[in-house]
């Protein structure tokens, strides 16, 4: 008999049993405080607790002072924009590749859309409301063979709160650069988002809810190359929807500018766009990046004085239905935290909630004390169980072993 499989298949169900005891734990706390009145109310999500959680916000929970956990609706905002203005992207195909996931293709026409470098353009996904969401890719090419990678890591979120039955998502790509457009749903076996439309709109027709994020660190260095690159260092990885400049100098400028985020290994362009009078912002994607370079390309004249440079989220919070007098906290931090699923979701068009927002505290790490006795009585619960599940298992192992040995000296 062959130790080796036995012993593998072991150790590999002992260590996934490990892992999924550690799911439950969350490692921020965010005071949200004492109610002063009853009802349903919209608790912020501050860009302190967007750092903090995961980007889609599937670990956020929220738990009263006895330690169990509220059921909430979230709303992630999505920037508004003019349909007129609204470009359609054609078409091409729909498939299914051997992974399970969804591919469309759209071919950008000239002849249909025209479009030049020196303009600034948005790709909005128009979809059907659904409570889901999907990771997904989209890459470019130019004769439907090659593929280069243009973004690998976005959310396509059919969530919405607003009224209809349509959804739209923006999402910063380079314009004109390719006559193909690829979009990838990595849809895990499960039915794809309904994608309606698609189209190309100018920046200067988006707008939104926009929350300022903390004064990042600017570093600009003018190259002899010709073109400024402006680092930008925020102290967390904060999701950057939106980059604001305001430029003091020269009065008559039009510049090129690429975006590229620096936080990992290398860099990798997250947006493109044009400065120019009137156009002073840049739309992201909502990705949370810390470390941001921006490109600008000078040509012969000189290089641009930036006075300021301030980066925005799009507004998001939850919808929780809250006690007078009771305290609430806010937990996240747990990056294997699925997002939970209420009842509370099929009623949130008849929900109605009080005038003053709430503002939570900005969150720490999350220590289990004594005054939150429910919590510590659950986590401490599940450790005894998993604890009691390991010693279970090591003993299978050495019975294995056992067992495994007796045979071997029976057949010699």
């Amino acid at each position: 008999m062959n130790k080796i499989p036995v012993l593998c298949n072991i150790l590999l169900l002992y260590f996934i049993v490990i892992a999924n005891a550690a799911v439950g734990l969350f490692a921020y706390k965010a005071d949200i405080g004492e109610v002063k009145q009853s009802g349903f109310h919209k608790i912020m999500i501050t860009p302190a607790l967007a750092a903090r959680s995961n980007t889609d916000f599937s670990d956020i929970r929220i738990t009263d002072d006895s330690g169990r956990f509220v059921q909430y609706i979230l709303h992630r905002d999505q920037p508004v924009f003019d349909r007129k203005e609204l470009r359609i992207i054609p078409l091409v195909s729909i498939q299914k590749t051997y992974q399970g996931n969804t591919q469309l293709i759209l071919e950008i026409s000239q002849d249909t859309i025209p479009i030049t470098r020196q303009e600034s353009y948005s790709f909005v996904i128009v979809m059907r409301k659904a409570d889901a969401y999907r990771n997904a890719s989209i890459s470019g090419s130019r004769d439907m063979k090659d593929w280069y990678a243009i973004n690998d890591k976005i959310i396509l979120d059919a969530r919405s709160d607003k009224p209809g039955d349509e959804c739209a998502q923006v999402l910063l790509l380079p314009p004109g650069s390719y006559h193909y457009l690829r979009i990838e749903m990595r849809d895990k076996g499960l039915v794809p988002l309904k994608i309606l439309r698609s189209g190309l709109l100018l920046n200067n027709s988006i707008y939104g809810t926009y929350t300022i994020l903390p004064a990042p660190r600017i570093v600009q260095k003018d190259s002899s190359n010709h073109k400024s690159y402006i680092a930008i260092h925020f102290d967390e990885a904060y999701p950057v929807s939106k980059i604001h400049f305001a430029v003091g100098a020269p009065a008559l400028y039009k510049r090129d500018i690429r975006v590229y985020d620096t936080s990992g290994i290398g860099s990798r362009r997250i947006a493109e766009g044009v400065a120019a009078p009137g156009m002073d912002s840049l739309m992201l994607s909502g990705e949370k990046v810390k470390n941001i370079v921006m490109v600008v390309n000078n040509n012969d004249d000189q290089p641009l004085r930036l006075d300021s440079i301030r980066a925005y989220q799009l507004q998001h919070f939850v919808i929780a239905g809250l006690q007078q007098g009771r305290h609430y906290s806010i937990l996240t931090g747990n990056n294997g935290a699925a997002a939970p699923v209420y009842d509370l979701g099929f009623f949130k068009d008849s929900i109605h909630t009080v005038a003053e927002e709430i503002i939570p505290q900005d969150p720490k790490p999350y220590p289990i004390r004594p005054a939150d006795r429910s919590v510590r009585r659950n986590i401490a619960s599940s450790l005894w169980i998993w604890l009691s599940i390991s010693i279970v298992l090591l003993s299978l192992i050495w019975l294995s072993f056992r067992l495994i040995k007796d045979i071997s000296n029976k057949q010699q």
